[in-house]
């Protein structure tokens, strides 16, 4: 872990130091890994996608004003991020019975409250229903977890609250705009553009029409 000073933090905090993000890592278990409420760790870092974190990305840690270090702390080798920085977090091989199964370190950081044993004939919409979460949380909370096959005996970890999904940045075409022209407007490639909104059709990029503007 790098105690290195940020800059970005919630009202009333500061950033105390940086979390290089690990394999298998997620906002949710980085959260309660670290001791700091979900909302402050997303309102500190609102650049980065839940969804989408990567290993190697770097998370600013908020703490309390009275709590920030006041000189950086030395780096603990365990917590150096691995040395493929642009690979996301993957699962391992899975065993042959999840029953069976080593606890991975997603659910081994989860606590003990918030862990749920999937039950026989049970699906991801049956969790998220029993909890009323959106898919959204879930999955980050278990990222290496195939939501859409689960299995009787897994272990999932099953957060108390939701996590909102990033919203998408839209843009309103113009009078006599086409789809070039908002390419040129927005810098993007016109396959990008398309990729973004793929229930428009080119011919349906006109005067008034909200689009997504794509990602970086």
């Amino acid at each position: 872990m790098h105690q290195n000073p940020c800059t970005q933090c919630p009202q009333n905090k500061v950033c105390g130091y940086e979390y290089t993000v690990r394999r298998g890592d997620s906002f949710y278990l980085i959260a309660n890994r670290l001791g700091v409420p979900l909302r402050d760790l997303l309102d500190a870092n609102p650049d980065m996608n839940p969804a989408r974190l990567m290993v190697g990305d770097v998370l600013c840690i908020p703490m309390e004003e009275d709590d920030a270090p006041s000189t950086p702390a030395p780096t603990s080798p365990a917590e150096e991020a691995p040395d493929d920085l642009d690979t996301p977090a993957t699962p391992a091989d899975e065993p042959a019975s999840p029953q069976d199964a080593p606890m991975d370190d997603a659910i081994r950081v989860c606590p003990e409250s918030s862990r749920y044993t999937v039950q026989p004939g049970e699906t991801a919409a049956d969790v998220l229903l029993r909890a009323n979460l959106n898919l959204h949380t879930l999955q980050a909370a278990n990222p290496d977890a195939d939501l859409t096959s689960l299995t009787e005996g897994q272990v999932l970890c099953v957060p108390e609250e939701s996590i909102p999904c990033p919203v998408r940045p839209t843009y309103i075409l113009q009078t006599d705009e086409t789809l070039e022209s908002a390419a040129l407007r927005l810098n993007a490639s016109l396959s990008a553009l398309l990729h973004a909104n793929p229930c428009l059709a080119p011919g349906d990029f006109k005067a008034g029409v909200c689009i997504y503007i794509p990602e970086d």
